[in-house]
């Protein structure tokens, strides 16, 4: 060693430095040219094939209360929102009408009454038939009778509470002239819980059957999820909007509910064997048309991206629901594929904007 020239050894050393640079710079560079992108696995989503059912939370059980005869409504002593007690009181028609009613049919009553009385004895001396006689007795079955029905009208000139509860709504103001069985107030008869009360379209009430389980969310309590059975299905369509009526009874409900609540059920189909859908956010999208879309593809082994046209369904929140092109597991380009094309080189990043930034002088500096 002690010959060798010492500007050979120098060289050699310089050589293998010089080597070792360009395999980091090699790395380096390639590296920066790699293009940051987010991904994304696809994932199972068997809440994708449940109905969902938009409605109304309302009391379990609620009564629309009315008078039986028509009239002029008096007072009504209540307000939606108002508690009321079994037997109390809450609306009355104006009884001079229907008191002159009563008048009169206890008058004709007590007129059939005197003529029963005065031909009975007649008869017995043969000066009247014995048709007379039951004809009169016949009118005065038929006036007590018409008392009968009198009074009990008259005893439903009021609307009494049926239970304790809350006034859910108030259809009539004092001093209307309202018809029989006009519904004055809506009340909810107290103890019977909640149930969400909404209208499906027939494919979807195809799908579902009765005591299926649901889960509800209600608006005003967000992050909430309420347990639910399906207890009934309307057997026909409403006229005016087309739809079926469900309800969903709740199991319990957050302390606050209130009639009128808006709320969402899931509810499960009655097919569980139907196949479980797959999700992927909508921002891989990169374009649609009807049921099929593009999506970038990211091959783990050579860190590369290629696209993919799919099968989509609907869209479920922030996420679009794939039918077919993807499996479980396969990670897809979530952000960062305006800047992609099929084989392009790409590294896997958490923070988008900070890795562009990273890459951001390299690029102005190979610029010419």
């Amino acid at each position: 060693m002690a010959g060798f020239p010492r500007f050979v050894l120098v060289a050699v050393l310089g050589a293998f430095a010089l080597a070792g640079c360009g395999e980091e710079d090699s790395k380096t560079a390639e590296t920066e040219t790699a293009i940051p992108i987010l991904v994304a696995e696809v994932r199972p989503a068997p809440e994708a094939g449940f109905v969902t059912a938009y409605g109304l939370v309302r009391p379990d059980r609620e009564a629309e209360l009315s008078f039986k005869i028509s009239g002029l409504v008096r007072s009504i002593t209540v307000d939606a929102g108002d508690i009321v007690r079994k037997g109390d009181t809450l609306a009355e028609l104006d009884m001079r009408e229907i008191d002159a009613d009563a008048r009169r049919a206890n008058a004709a009553a007590v007129k059939a009454k005197r003529d029963v009385d005065r031909i009975s004895p007649l008869l017995e001396n043969g000066y009247v038939s014995r048709q007379r006689m039951q004809d009169a007795q016949t009118a005065y079955d038929m006036a007590l009778a018409e008392r009968s029905r009198v009074e009990f009208n008259r005893s439903l000139s009021k609307i009494v509470a049926p239970s304790d509860g809350v006034v859910l709504s108030r259809q009539s103001e004092p001093n209307e002239i309202v018809n029989p069985g006009q519904p004055i107030l809506t009340v909810s008869q107290g103890g019977g819980g909640f149930i969400l009360k909404a209208g499906l379209a027939d494919r979807d009430v195809a799908r579902i059957r009765l005591d299926a389980r649901a889960s509800v969310t209600l608006d005003a309590f967000p992050g909430v999820t309420i347990g639910g059975t399906v207890r009934r299905i309307a057997a026909a369509s409403e006229a005016r909007t087309g739809t079926f009526e469900i309800e969903v009874a709740l199991d319990t409900a957050p302390e606050g509910t209130a009639s009128g609540f808006i709320g969402v059920a899931q509810i499960e189909p009655a097919d569980e064997s139907a196949a479980a859908a797959l999700a992927v956010p909508a921002t891989a999208i990169l374009e649609g048309h009807g049921a099929v879309a593009n999506v970038y593809l990211l091959d783990r082994a050579s860190m590369t991206v290629r696209q993919k046209r799919i099968g989509i369904g609907r869209i479920s929140g922030d996420e679009v629901i794939v039918t077919d092109g993807l499996k479980a597991g396969d990670q897809v380009v979530s952000a960062g594929a305006p800047y992609l094309h099929d084989g392009v080189k790409v590294r896997v990043v958490t923070d988008l904007k900070a890795a562009r930034a990273e890459t951001a002088p390299a690029d102005e500096a190979a610029r010419p």
